[in-house]
């Protein structure tokens, strides 16, 4: 899908999209073969440190951004609402539920996040390493940079570029089809008595 968004053009045959497959799966297979080292436990508690705990807190926030602010709070309440089996609906509170989309949530995980990265630079989790920085774990401070930094600012980064040229485009939603592309022609139908003349054939006899 990903490659299709980019090139629409590309005609992806079944040949084709086996090798893309193929050499997605052999790359993701040797970043793994990293995690079976003997270092394999170390890597993964500093990648599983920085990658879930800094990427899901902002993708939650920036979730409850497009959601509340630009989808529309209420808008979403609605949708809700209208999909809530009929006996469950008086149990949601509209107005209650948009108050937290605009402003708990995104305040309360703008609060985490901001704690979180306080106690990255100055927390009891630091420990001195060979090298005489604190850091997490004690670990080394390229393995931090690299794997820990690295599988945070990579995806955030590549995130807000796609974000900032899909604004500065103007292309913020996929295409819609337009609701007379799903208008089909109609066809007129004769009721003059002794007419038979089929639907949009000229009535008369050819020569």
């Amino acid at each position: 899908d990903f490659i299709q968004h980019k090139r629409p053009d590309l005609e992806i045959t079944p040949k084709m999209n086996m090798m893309i497959v193929s050499a997605l799966a052999f790359g993701l297979f040797l970043i793994g073969i990293v995690y079976t080292t003997r270092v394999g436990s170390n890597l993964l508690d500093v990648a599983d440190h920085f990658c879930p705990t800094y990427c899901l807190l902002f993708v939650a926030l920036v979730e409850y951004v497009l959601i509340a602010w630009k989808y529309g709070a209420e808008k979403m309440v609605e949708d809700i609402q209208n999909c809530a089996p009929p006996q469950w609906q008086q149990y949601i509170y509209g107005k209650a539920m948009a108050f937290q989309m605009k402003f708990i949530g995104p305040i309360g995980i703008s609060f985490i996040l901001v704690m979180a990265l306080i106690d990255e630079f100055d927390g009891d989790s630091l420990v001195a390493n060979d090298s005489g920085w604190r850091t997490y774990g004690g670990y080394p401070t390229g393995v931090i940079i690299c794997l820990g930094w690295g599988s945070v600012v990579l995806p955030v980064s590549f995130f807000l570029c796609s974000a900032i040229k899909a604004y500065a485009t103007g292309v913020t939603t996929p295409e819609q089809p337009s609701a007379s592309d799903d208008v089909k022609p109609t066809q007129t139908v004769s009721t003059r008595a002794g007419d038979n003349t089929p639907p949009n054939e000229p009535s008369g006899s050819e020569p």
